[in-house]
Order: C-alpha cells, then structure tokens, then sequence
C-alpha cells in the first residue's frame, strides 16, 4: 500500500495536545522589527508535494483550478478573522486586481502572493495596535450606551464580516473592543487603571509576536488554509508540529491534557484529553480561551493573547507533578475571566479506560441493578499487543471483563456512556460492538476510489445479551458514533441523548519526506482525508451524525460544535446497506410510549425542569454577539449570572439521589479545589442530571420490554439458529 501510517482523527496541523515537558524560550532578537519572511527550497518543495496529494489523492472530486478563489479569499479570512485590519481596498487589491492561478502556483511552488499578503496584513495589524496604544493613554467612556458586536463562529464561516473601507471606521470599531476588553478585566476584579494597564502589556505583545511571525509560520497558515478547503480534517503539519502529533499518539503524556487551536489573537480550547488535569478540575471547558499563563504558585503571568500557538504550547507543558496557572475567559463570558491552578500529570491509558458501576433503580416497583459504562474513547495498547503482553489494555478487553463482572451481579440492563468520546481505534470499536450482538457487519469504510471494506464482528455470541442503552452528545465523534450507530441499526438497544458531532470521516498521515532523497530537510507531514464511514443501514455518519431516540436537553447547538459547524465539511452520502439480522429489542411503538413517559416527567420533574432552563440559558449566553458598553451594565448582568449558576448547581446538588458514577467526578473536582484559594473560585459540583434522567428512561424500557414478552436470551438464541 502507498501510505502506511493510518489513522482516524480530528488533530489540525495548528492545534496540539498540552504533554511533555517544558521548553524556555529564549530569543537573540528583541522582535522590535519584523522578521523577514523568506520563501525557502523546503517552503517550496513541501507546498508542491503537499497540494499534488490532496488533489489526487483526497475522498471529495475537488480540481485545484475550481478553488483558486476560495483559497485567496480563505486566506484573507485566516489572517483577519475578525475584519479589523484588512480594508475593502485591500480585499479588492487581492482579490479583484489579480489573476490568481493556484495550480500553476502549485507547480512552481511559488507562494509569493501568500507572503505579500502576509506582510500587508502584518503592517495593517501593527499600525492599529499602535493606534491602539495611544489611545489608551486617554480615558475611556465606560457609562456609554452603544454596544459592540464581536463575530461569532457563523459569521466567520460564513465570511459575512463586511470590510472596513478607511482606517477611521476601524478605529472607531477598535475603540468600542478596548472599551469591552477594559469591562471584561474590571469585571474579573482588576480597577480601571490596572485593566489599562494590563490590556497596554497585552497590545505590546501581540505587537512583539507579529514581528516574530516567521516563513515557518506564514507558510503553514498558508498550506492549512489550502487543506482545509478540500475538508476541515486534511492539514499541513509542519516538521515541528507533527513531532506534537507524535507525543500525542504514544499516550503518555506530561502536561495538563488538553488541545488548542489558534482562534483569532487568543487560544481557544479545542478539546479536553479524558484522564488529564484539566478535565479533571471541572475548570478548563472547551472553547474557553487562554489570555495568560504562569509557571509555578507564584511565577508572573505571561500573556499569550498574540502568541504563536506552538510557543504558547511550551509554556503550558511541564513535567509531572509541577504547577501551572492559567488566566481563562470562559466561553460563555461568564465569569469574564478567572485564574485557575492545575497539576501537570502524566496522562496514561489507564486514566482513559473504561469504568463501570453499578447504580439503583426502580423497575415495576421493585429495586434494581444497571450496569454503567464510562468510556472516554476506544483505546488500543498497540506496543503493548505487538509485544505479546498478556495483560495489554484496550477497549474490548476491558469492557468484556466489565461485562462479565455485571452479568455476575445479576444487571437488568447496561447503559454504555459516549458523551464526550471523540473516537479511537476503529478495530477496537468492531471488537467493542461484537461484545453484543452475534457475528456481523459493524460498518463499512469507503475510499477515494468507492473500494469498499466492510468491517466484521467475527466472533459467534454475545458477551452480553440483555438490554443497553447508549448514551452520547454532541461531542460523541468517529468511532463512538459507529459503535452508537450500529447498535441502532441492529435495534439492538435504544440511542439517548443529543445528536452526535458527526465526523464520518477517515484520515491517513503522509510524511512528504517519503518522496525526497534521505538527506532532505524535513518537510512536515499532510494529514489527508481517504475514506468515509459508513453504517450498516448504507448512510454515513458524515455531517447528520447519529439521532438518539430519546433527547435530552444539551447547551450546545449542533451547529455550533458539531461538523456542520465546519466550512467545507463534506457532505452526508449513502450506499447500499449490508446484509445483517435486526434484533426485536428496540420497536417504533415502544419507543413512541418510552418518550411520552420522557415528555411528561421533563414537564413535571422539577430537577428536570431546572436542567433544561440551565441549558437553554447556557445556549443563549455562548451565542451572545453584542455586548453593552456600558460597565454596570454588563456587572449587573454578570452578578446575575452567577448568582442563578451558583442556585443551580446548589439547589441540583441537594435533591439529585446520589449516584455512584459522580463519585469520581466529585472527588477530581474536590482534588482541584484543593489548590485554589479564593472560595468564589472554587468550582462547585453538579449532578450528572442527563444520566439520571437516563437511567429512568432505560427503566421504562426495560419494563416494557418485559411487559412485551421479550426475553433477550432467549429471542438471541433463536437469532442464531435461524442465521445458522
């Protein structure tokens, strides 16, 4: 085969997981001049190799020539995502008083045109931070009754920002941001003065890492912006940042385990690694942004808002045991911002394996056993089997034993909990499903070409035969989503909870050294999309995910965090299904009694009521674009906010019936709390209310089937004898 290294991921080439240890950064320039940004052979071999795979070689049919203008105008948006440094002149410059042909560039491998725009973008973008710091030698209006809109996500991908069309509109534009930077500072506890004070440090900064801006970092965002045109997943990972990649995948990880992208000026959180610090603490949430970071209990905070993310990376890894200080602005808005403390750790499969407990339910009057599963991804020990270690730790095997130990105890049912698993191991997750129903199809994975390879359950019998439910959100993603959809198609037990991410895509990493002589410079590496998932009813998972049966409430909107949220997601596709048995466990008119029941109790249960009103609210803050200008406003609002959250999350910690699988979750948070002083600081527990409302709708469905006869043994017996 061409390409060896294959693997099923989400990771872009300018976002990284926090691990290993940390790196001073010590420079011989003072950045108080740019540095020039020069072409390279590299640069130019890389761009040609590159850009000649993903039109070859990727899944969608997408010609270099019918995208040209796309690219340009992508790249445009990269640099200023916001729409505050570009004018409309220079948009027309670029865009309308040049012909661009991008293949030609590609077979040239000239990218003259990416690094001219660059440097305008780099002159524009010093002149308003100038701008910017005089003008905050002045007082600023804070009792004023304007607003100020700040693009959301939609606008930007859509790319609907207008431009400015003089400098003056954007100065004034610019002064209502550092009226709502100076409120969101005062509003986290700092005066007036020392929020000046702070955002003038921030914008000397930012004006420091624009001049520090290399040809390394101009050319990624340059061949990422040309990746993410074919779909969101293929992207360029320089020589640095695929050796990122590859700390990654070896799972032992130093650091506080998390994954950030570049959003804007700031560092975004993309993603949160099960088993690390950081989701241990309850603190750190994603699309929360990191403005500064501070080594040690007392070492001064270093702003990062401007920082190239790959440097930003090296001041929040360290080694096992160290302290880390983080000054956050929660995606929400609300608190402003907040500093919290985490405990750099390594991050070990054993902290990602599945966990199972036993919790207690009310069944037709009588108290009985569910089995439930935690599994924040579908692991695979890889060194561990090519080696023949007898005890080597993956998903099937540790799932198997978990069901073993339930069967034992005598479960009416198991409940397997996706939400928040962005994948793994695609073997594992065929393994995995095969632990429950008789040999057959789990799903189908379709290349480039339409090779199909339709993934078997080989093994005869089931581990575990009686009723399940799986559980997932809108973070549930690539193989969690198989395993949820083949559990569905095989009506195997019911789906509960909110639509999935949606990523039913396959990607393969290809090192561009591979081409070169032996001696050659490192190039990087182009993860490249190749093949889609397909589930065995013949629809892909791609884009509308997997619909649960029964929802429940969420604060996030699919489009706003799932693949659709995404610009050039490939789009949903179908084949023919393959040949497979459906189980008689899950019926359309069971379902219709099994989410009547659902609908009344989220109308009369009060702790039900109270989730969904929490999540609408959330929803509504995180979607907030116009923010008032006005600093008691915005305080009376914040005091508000926090005052409900905190009654929330009280008033649910007092009348939710404990349950065993928040045990752990309460104790991290408890760990993490430990470490921060302020007790308005502290992050208070909450109740896993979507589990507890799970568990009584996997009650009501264990009770009619029964009602219907329905014996899983027995009717899986009988499945076998007529497959046979």
């Amino acid at each position: 085969m061409l390409f060896s290294r294959q693997i099923t991921k989400s990771l872009t080439a300018i976002s990284f997981l926090i691990s290993t240890a940390i790196c001073s950064l010590t420079y011989a320039n003072d950045f108080s001049q740019p540095t020039p940004i020069k072409i390279t052979e590299e640069n130019k071999k890389a761009f040609q190799l590159g850009a000649t795979l993903l039109d070859n070689f990727h899944y969608s049919d997408i010609s270099l020539n019918s995208i040209s203008r796309d690219v340009l105008e992508d790249y445009l948006h990269n640099l200023d995502s916001a729409g505050i440094y570009f004018l409309q002149s220079d948009i027309n410059d670029f865009l309308h008083s040049r012909a661009f042909a991008l293949d030609q560039d590609i077979r040239d491998g000239d990218i003259k045109l990416a690094i001219e725009i660059f440097e305008r973008y780099r002159e524009r973008a010093i002149k308003l931070s100038d701008w910017s710091l005089e003008r905050l030698k002045k007082p600023l209006d804070l009792k004023q009754k304007n607003t100020v809109h700040i693009p959301d996500y939609r606008e930007k991908k859509l790319k609907s920002m207008r431009w400015f069309r003089t400098e003056e509109e954007i100065f004034a534009y610019q002064e209502a941001r550092l009226v709502d930077s100076v409120i969101r500072l005062m509003l986290a506890g700092r005066t007036e003065e020392e929020a000046v004070k702070k955002l003038i440090t921030r914008l000397q900064s930012q004006k420091k890492r624009l001049n520090q801006m290399d040809t390394s970092d101009v050319f990624s965002i340059y061949m990422n912006t040309l990746a993410h045109r074919f779909d969101p997943h293929s992207a360029y990972m320089s020589p640095e940042n695929s050796e990122d990649f590859d700390i990654h995948m070896s799972l032992q990880l130093q650091g506080i385990g998390a994954t950030l992208s570049a959003d804007e000026d700031k560092i975004s959180v993309a993603g949160l690694t099960p088993g690390g610090p950081a989701i241990k603490s309850g603190q750190l949430k994603i699309k929360d942004q990191i403005i500064a970071v501070g080594e040690g209990e007392d070492g001064e905070m270093q702003d990062v808002v401007g920082m190239r993310l790959d440097k930003a990376v090296r001041l929040i890894r360290g080694k096992k045991g160290t302290t880390v200080r983080l000054l956050v602005e929660p995606a929400s808005g609300n608190p402003p911002e907040k500093e919290i403390k985490l405990i750099r750790d390594t991050i070990n499969l054993e902290d990602q394996a599945a966990q199972g407990y036993i919790e207690e339910v009310e069944i037709e009057g009588n108290k009985e056993k569910i089995g439930v599963i935690n599994l924040p991804s579908f692991y695979m020990d890889f060194d561990g089997a090519n080696k023949g270690r007898k005890n080597y730790r993956s998903t099937s095997r540790d799932i198997k034993k978990i069901l073993e130990d339930m069967n034992e105890k005598g479960v009416a049912g198991i409940i397997i909990d996706l939400r928040d698993d962005g994948g793994g191991s695609l073997m594992e997750v065929v393994k995995t499903v095969g632990l429950f129903i008789d040999r057959g199809p789990v799903v189908t994975v379709v290349n480039a070409k339409g090779k199909d390879d339709e993934h078997w359950d080989e093994v005869p019998g089931e581990v575990y035969s009686g009723p399940i439910a799986v559980l997932i959100n809108e973070s549930s993603a690539s193989a969690s989503e198989i395993f949820a959809a083949a559990i569905q198609d095989y009506r195997r037990g019911i789906i509960i909870g909110a639509n999935s991410f949606g990523k039913g895509t396959v990607q393969t990493v290809i090192d561009l050294n591979r081409y070169t002589s032996k001696n050659s410079a490192k190039l990087g590496e182009i993860n490249l999309t190749m093949a889609m998932f397909y589930r065995i009813n013949g629809e892909s998972t791609q884009l509308k995910g997997v619909v649960p049966d029964i929802n429940l409430p969420t604060s996030y909107d699919l489009e706003d965090v799932g693949e659709r949220s995404k610009n050039y997601a490939l789009g949903w596709r179908k084949i023919s299904p393959a040949v497979y048995l459906p189980y008689p466990n899950v019926e359309p008119s069971r379902l219709d009694e099994i989410n009547k029941r659902h609908t009344q109790r989220m109308q009369s249960d009060p702790i039900l009521q109270a989730y969904a009103q929490f999540n609408d609210r959330v929803r509504i803050e995180n979607q907030k674009t116009d923010f008032s200008l006005n600093f008691d406003t915005r305080k009376k609002h914040y005091q508000e906010w926090k005052k409900y959250s905190t009654d929330y999350k009280k008033s649910q910690s007092a009348v939710v019936p404990p349950m065993k699988s928040d045990i752990k979750r309460k104790e991290d948070i408890d760990k993490s709390n430990a470490l921060v002083e302020l007790e308005d600081d502290k992050e208070l527990f909450v109740p896993d209310v979507g589990l507890y409302e799970a568990l009584k709708i996997f009650s009501d469905d264990i009770s009619l089937q029964r009602q219907a006869g329905i014996n899983p043994v027995e009717e899986n017996i009988a499945n076998k004898a007529e497959k046979k």
